[in-house]
C-alpha cells in the first residue's frame, strides 16, 4: 500500500512538473524539490511495512492539495496581468506575491511534514537488522531536511555573495568553461545549508533557471541509478537505462549539457547548475566528473575532504566554510530552540547571557548550535548549568559524520590522539614512536624510500585534509593536535571503545575509584583530588602523567598510587612523564621504573629531573629515551647508556653534565641507533658517532672548537647521502683567522649535512659557484656581512628555510632578483639593525609562504609599494614602527 501510494504521488508530481500552468507560475522548482524528497526515500524503500499506511495516505493527501494549489493560482494568473505581477523567481509568472507566498508556505509545510514522518520511522518502524538501506535513507533524509528546512540559515550573507560572485563571473570566454566551486569543512560547519541558499536565491534561480540539479552523494551512491535519474530529468520522460553502462550514462549526460549550452536561444535563456553534495573523496569527484564537466555548466560542491576540494582543477577558487560568530550563533539558538518567536523579538538578558555562554562551546559550528537548542529546548534558565555542564560530549557527536568517514586504520591513528587532547602540539615524530610500539604502524608498509617517520606524516597529512586534526607546518609537518569539539569527540570515542581511560585529578567531580575493563591505556592529570585505581592496571601498556597547572602549589599536587607500585606495572611499554617536577621530597622518580622488564618507549620532556640514575641501563629492550627535560633544568648523566644496545632513539638534554668532571658521553654500544638529537662535542665522544652504522638522524652541536668541527664534517663527506637528514649547529665560531675561515668554506663546499646553523663573525661568503646546491636551510647569526647575501643565496636551488639575524649582514638594501630563491618557503630577517629596504621581484620566491621580519627597527615600506614583493605588503611591519 505504502509503495503503491508514494509511487502514485510521484508521478502525479512529475505530470504537475511537465504542465504548463506549473511553469507559468513559477512552482516547477518547488515541486521538482518535494519529487526529490519522495524519490530518495521510495528508491531506498524495500518493503511496504516500513511505512504505516496512515502516513502514506497523508502524503497521498499533501500531494493532491499541491496540485489543487497550482492549478488554483494557474487559473487565477491571466496573461494580461503577466506584466503587472511579475514573480521574484523570475519565471515571469502572473501570480501576485502574496499567492506566491501562500503557495511557498504550503509547499514547506509538505516538505517538513514529510521528512517528520520519516524521521520518526527510523526510531519505531521494525527493519530488518541485515539491511542497512533504511538507515541510509533515514541519513539522505535527515541531511535533506536540516538543509532544506531548518531556519537555520544564520550569518552567511557574506559567504553567500563571495560565492555568487564567482558564479556569476562572465569574463570573456565564460560561456565555454566548465568551473567547479567547492565549499569545504568538517562536518556540521553548515556546508549544505550555506550551498542550498545559494541554490535557491532568486538570483540563481533566474540565471539558471531551466537546469538546476542536486545529485546527492551518499555512503551507498549508485552511480548508474543516479546517472539513470539525472538522464531522464533533461529528457523529460521516464526511459529504460537498464543496459547502459555507468561510462555510457556519464557520456549521455554530458552531452544533453553541452546540446543546450551550445545552443544561442538557450544560452540567452539560462545555464546548468549542479550542486553535488556531500562528495567524499577525490575518487568520487573523478567518477562524477566525466557526466557533469560540460563547457558552460558550473557546479556547487560540498564535501568534508580538504583533498578532494583542492584536487578539482576547474575550481577558481576553494571556499572553506567559515564557523558562525558568537552573535549568530546565539540568534541560531534562538530560532531553533523557540521557533515560534518572532526573529526580531529580543529574548531575556539572563536567557542571552547564559545563551551566549553556552553557544561559544559550540565553536561556531552550526550543527552543534542546533544539537545544543535540542538539549534546552523546553528548559529553565535555571536548568541550563546542568545542561552546559554534560553539553560537550553531545556536542561533539556533530562530527562523526568525519569519523565515519576514515578507513579503519585511520581511525586508530585518530583515536591515539585522544591520549594527547589538552596538549597545544604533538611532534610526528613522538607519534611515529609510538604508534609503532602500539603496532599501528610498521615499516612492511613502507617502499623503499618511506620511512616509518614518512608514513606518520602521510596519516596525518590525511586527517589533517579531512578537517579531524589542525597541523602546523614549516617546511616540514611541525606538530599536530586536535582541537575543540573534535578532540572531545575523539576522546569520547576512544574512552567509548576502551581503548584509553583519563583520570583527571584536577577536579574534584572524578570518580572515587576508576575500574578498567579491557583499557590497556592510561592518562593522568596531577592535581589535588585523590582517586584510586582497581588492581587490573597491572595489565596497563601504557601510562602518561601530565603536569598541566605550573602556578599550582606542588605540596597540593597528589602522586597517584600508581607510582607508588609501579613495579607491578609488567606489561607496560610506554611511561611517558610530560613536564612533571621530581624535586619535591616524596615526588622523586620511582626507582621501579627501571625493574620493568618490557618497556620500550620512556620520556622526560619538559620535566624537572636533576639526576638520571644509573639503573637506566638495566631496561634491556628501551627503544625509544627522551632526556630533553626543562630548559632551566641541568642534569647529571651516568655513562651508561651506551650498554642499552636495542635503544633506537635518543634524545639528549639541551645541556647536561657527566658525573665525572672533564668524562665526555660514550654511545658507542649502541648499534641499533637510528635518532640522535642535541649530540655536543664538548660532553660527547665524537669518534662514537661513526661507529654508530644505522644513525640517520642526527642533529649535531659544536661550540666555538675548531677541531671538534673538523673532526665531526671530515667523515661525513665520505658518505653524503647518509646524512641527509641531519643538521649541524656551530656556535661562538669568529672566523677572523684565514684557518677558520677555510674550514668554512669547506663546509659550504660540500653541503654536509644540508641543514646548517652558524654562529660568528665571517665577513664574506664564498662565490656562489663554490656553495653546494645540497642546502635545504640555513640560519646566519651575527656574521656581520659586508654585502647583501641575497645575491649569493639565492641561486641555491633546494633551499628551503633562511634565516638571517642579529646583524647577519651590515647593508642597508636587500634584493631578490626575478627568479630568485626557486623554492624558499620560509624567510626570517631578525635583528637587523642596518637593513632600511627590501625589494624583490614579482616573480621571486614563488613558493614563500612564511615570513617574519622583526626588530629591524629602520625598515620602511617604500613609496611606490610595486617595489615590493606581495609577501613583504603582507608580512612587513610586524614589529616595526
Amino acid at each position: 500500500m505504502a509503495k503503491v501510494a508514494l509511487l502514485l504521488a510521484i508521478k502525479k508530481l512529475r505530470q504537475l512538473i511537465l504542465a504548463e500552468e506549473t511553469e507559468r507560475i513559477g512552482a516547477d522548482r518547488e515541486v521538482s524539490d518535494v519529487v526529490q524528497f519522495l524519490e530518495i526515500f521510495l528508491q531506498d524503500l524495500t518493503a511496504d511495512d516500513q511505512m504505516p499506511s496512515d502516513s502514506a495516505r497523508e502524503i497521498e493527501e499533501l500531494v493532491y492539495r499541491v496540485e489543487y494549489m497550482v492549478e488554483n493560482l494557474a487559473s487565477r494568473s491571466g496573461r494580461s496581468f503577466v506584466k503587472q505581477f511579475p514573480l521574484c523567481s523570475g519565471h515571469g509568472a502572473a501570480v501576485k506575491k502574496q499567492d506566491r507566498s501562500e503557495f511557498t508556505k504550503l509547499c514547506t509545510t509538505i516538505k517538513r511534514l514529510l521528512s517528520e514522518n520519516v524521521l520518526q520511522l527510523s526510531s519505531n518502524v521494525n527493519v530488518d537488522s541485515s539491511s542497512s538501506s533504511w538507515d541510509n535513507c533515514c541519513k539522505k533524509w535527515k541531511q535533506i531536511f536540516v538543509n532544506e528546512l531548518g531556519g537555520e540559515a544564520v550569518g552567511i550573507e557574506e559567504e553567500k555573495e563571495l560565492i555568487l560572485r564567482a558564479l556569476f563571473d562572465k569574463s570573456e570566454g565564460y560561456e565555454h568553461r566548465f568551473e567547479v566551486i567547492p565549499i569545504w569543512g568538517p562536518s556540521g560547519t553548515g556546508k549544505s545549508t550555506l550551498a542550498h541558499a545559494i541554490y535557491n536565491d532568486p538570483r540563481v534561480v533566474q540565471e539558471f533557471r531551466k537546469h538546476r540539479i542536486i545529485i546527492t552523494v551518499s555512503e551507498s551512491f549508485n552511480f548508474k541509478r543516479e546517472f539513470s535519474s539525472v538522464l531522464t530529468r533533461f529528457v523529460g520522460s521516464t526511459m529504460d537505462y537498464e543496459d547502459s553502462t555507468t561510462d555510457t550514462l556519464a557520456e549521455k549526460i554530458r552531452e544533453q549539457l553541452e546540446e543546450k549550452e551550445s545552443r544561442k536561444e538557450f544560452r540567452k535563456e539560462s545555464r546548468s547548475l549542479i550542486l553535488l553534495e556531500d562528495v567524499r573523496s577525490i575518487e568520487d569527484w573523478q567518477r562524477l566528473r566525466p557526466a557533469v564537466g560540460a563547457k558552460g555548466s558550473r557546479i556547487l560542491v560540498t564535501t568534508r575532504a580538504k583533498e578532494a576540494a583542492e584536487g578539482m582543477n576547474q575550481a577558481p577558487y576553494v571556499h572553506r566554510k567559515r564557523p558562525l560568530t558568537d552573535e549568530y550563533s546565539l540568534e541560531l539558538l534562538k530560532r531553533t530552540a523557540w521557533p515560534k518567536m518572532n526573529p526580531g523579538a529580543e529574548i531575556g538578558k539572563e536567557v542571552g547571557t547564559k545563551g551566549l555562554e553556552m553557544v561559544k562551546k559550540c565553536e561556531g559550528f552550526p550543527g552543534a548550535v542546533i544539537e545544543l537548542a535540542k538539549l534546552v529546548a523546553g528548559k529553565d534558565v535555571s536548568e541550563w548549568e546542568i545542561v552546559l555542564k554534560n553539553a560537550r560530549s553531545d556536542l561533539s557527536q556533530v562530527m562523526t559524520p568525519s569519523y565515519d568517514e576514515l578507513s579503519d586504520h585511520l581511525k586508530l591513528c585518530f583515536l591515539y590522539l585522544g591520549h594527547f587532547r589538552e596538549d597545544p602540539e604533538v611532534e610526528p615524530e613522538k607519534l611515529c614512536h609510538l604508534w609503532t610500539i602500539e603496532s599501528l604502524i610498521s615499516s612492511q608498509e613502507c617502499g623503499r624510500t618511506m620511512t616509518l617517520l614518512d608514513l606518520t606524516e602521510e596519516n596525518l597529512k590525511v586527517l589533517a585534509q579531512k578537517g579531524m586534526i589542525d597541523v602546523e607546518k614549516r617546511i616540514e609537518l611541525k606538530s599536530c593536535r586536535v582541537v575543540g569539539l573534535m578532540g572531545d569527540m575523539c576522546l569520547s570515542k576512544a574512552e567509548e571503545r576502551d581503548l584509553l581511560k583519563v583520570m583527571d585529578l584536577r577536579t574534584e567531580d572524578n570518580p572515587p575509584s576508576f575500574y578498567f575493563s579491557r583499557t590497556r591505556s592510561l592518562v593522568i592529570y596531577l592535581g589535588k583530588y585523590k582517586s584510586q585505581v582497581n588492581p587490573q592496571y597491572r595489565n596497563l601498556r601504557s601510562l602518561r602523567i601530565i603536569e598541566t597547572n605550573e602556578h599550582q602549589r606542588l605540596e597540593e599536587l597528589v602522586w597517584p598510587p600508581v607510582l607508588s607500585d609501579v613495579k607491578q606495572l609488567r606489561a607496560l611499554r610506554i611511561l611517558d612523564f610530560d613536564r612533571i617536577d621530581f624535586r619535591e621530597r616524596g615526588r622523586e622518580l620511582p626507582e621501579g621504573i627501571f625493574a620493568l622488564p618490557l618497556l620500550r618507549y620512556l620520556s622526560f620532556k619538559g620535566c624537572f629531573l636533576e639526576v638520571l640514575p644509573s639503573s637506566i641501563s638495566s631496561l634491556s629492550h628501551l627503544q625509544v629515551l627522551d632526556l630533553r627535560i626543562h630548559d632551566l633544568c641541568k642534569i647529571i648523566i651516568p655513562n651508561v647508556l651506551r650498554k642499552m644496545r636495542r635503544l633506537q632513539h635518543l634524545y639528549l638534554p639541551k645541556t647536561f653534565q657527566m658525573i665525572i668532571k672533564g668524562e665526555k658521553l660514550r654511545l658507542d654500544g649502541l648499534t641499533e641507533l637510528q635518532t640522535l638529537k642535541n649530540f655536543t662535542s664538548k660532553v660527547c665522544e665524537i669518534a662514537d658517532l661513526f661507529k654508530l652504522t644505522k644513525l640517520r638522524y642526527l642533529d649535531v652541536k659544536v661550540e666555538g672548537n675548531l677541531d671538534d668541527l673538523k673532526s665531526i664534517t671530515g667523515p661525513m663527506e665520505t658518505a653524503p647521502e647518509r646524512w641527509s637528514h641531519s643538521s649541524i649547529e656551530i656556535k661562538k665560531f669568529d672566523c677572523y683567522t684565514e684557518k677558520r675561515h677555510k674550514v668554512f668554506r669547506q663546509l659550504m663546499e660540500s653541503g654536509i649535512p644540508p641543514k646548517f646553523s652558524f654562529e660568528g663573525h665571517l665577513y664574506q661568503l664564498p662565490p656562489y659557484n663554490l656553495i653546494s646546491e645540497r642546502f635545504t636551510e640555513m640560519v646566519l647569526i651575527n656574521t656581520q656581512l659586508c654585502e647583501d647575501p641575497m645575491a649569493t643565496l639565492e641561486k641555491l636551488p633546494n633551499l628551503r628555510l633562511l634565516v638571517l639575524k642579529d646583524d647577519a649582514f651590515l647593508v642597508k638594501e636587500i634584493i631578490c632578483s626575478a627568479e630568485g630563491f626557486p623554492q624558499l618557503e620560509l624567510l626570517e630577517l631578525s635583528g637587523l639593525f642596518v637593513l632600511e629596504k627590501c625589494r624583490a621581484g614579482d616573480k621571486a620566491m614563488p613558493r614563500l609562504s612564511h615570513l617574519n621580519i622583526e626588530n629591524c627597527e629602520k625598515v620602511e615600506l617604500l613609496p611606490d609599494g610595486s617595489e615590493f614583493h606581495p609577501i613583504f605588503k603582507d608580512f612587513l611591519s610586524r614589529n616595526n614602527p
